[in-house]
């Protein structure tokens, strides 16, 4: 029985890595899910799921080469269709990441082309309005609602484009609608705050550029620390201003 058991922790030893790393990684703790995805990663029998896991936490520290090399990898080792979309959008985040936005945008473009799901969707849809396509994203990030409606990110592409067309009654309503999700990136309250500063309702932006404060930014974005801190400061200095009115 011990030997069966050895003998199953090793053939497994990979998986087992994989899963101790995502445990560590949601308690916050990224050096050792580091640590424990490499072991994985070393152990040769890596699941293309948990390589693309390590591959994103590459991305997350900087390390785009390596994460690079992670999804070429499963792009050239799996023929499983969904490990295989996977790796081409993690793939296109590298090079955007990497200043290579014509070849991540046309990546997705194409990806989009040929799938609809929720996380091509959400994809696509954010690059579109980071390239400044506002039009053309806003008729994607529609359709993109009308298949899920639900989806966290799908929601937080209409409302930042809404608001990018300067259509603010509409992104305030589905900015309602993606706080109630507590979104955990800084972006999403930044730009409610803006919508509602916009709107005249400068409390309640005061009130979401507290919470932008609180939480880190995506792994893409065009903001800074800097954008998020200079508009709380702007959105005290009204409050100060009209205390003294």
């Amino acid at each position: 029985m011990v030997v069966i058991v050895g003998y199953f922790v090793y053939t497994n030893r990979s998986s087992l890595y994989a899963q101790r790393g995502n445990l560590a990684y949601m308690k916050g703790d990224r050096d050792q899910a580091l640590i424990l995805m490499e072991k994985a990663y070393r152990s040769k029998s890596i699941q293309p799921k948990h390589q693309i896991g390590y591959g994103y936490l590459l991305m997350k520290i900087g390390e785009l080469s390596k994460a690079e090399n992670m999804f070429e990898e499963v792009l050239h080792q799996t023929t499983a269709r969904d490990m295989l979309m996977q790796a081409r959008l993690n793939l296109a985040t590298v090079h955007w990441l990497q200043n290579k936005q014509d070849e991540a945008y046309s990546s997705l473009q194409e990806i989009a082309q040929d799938v609809k799901n929720t996380l091509v969707y959400g994809n696509f849809g954010y690059f579109q309005i980071l390239r400044g396509e506002l039009e053309a994203a806003l008729a994607y990030n529609l359709e993109a609602y009308a298949y899920n409606d639900s989806d966290l990110t799908i929601m937080d592409n209409l409302a930042q484009n809404y608001y990018m067309l300067g259509r603010l009654d509409e992104a305030d309503e589905m900015y309602t609608k993606v706080i109630a999700k507590t979104p955990k990136h800084a972006e999403s309250y930044y730009y409610y705050a803006l919508t509602l500063q916009k709107l005249g309702r400068t409390q309640e932006a005061r009130e979401q550029i507290e919470k932008a404060l609180e939480k880190e930014l995506a792994l893409i974005t065009p903001l800074t620390r800097e954008d998020i801190e200079l508009l709380a400061n702007d959105l005290g200095r009204d409050d100060a201003g009209q205390d003294q009115v």
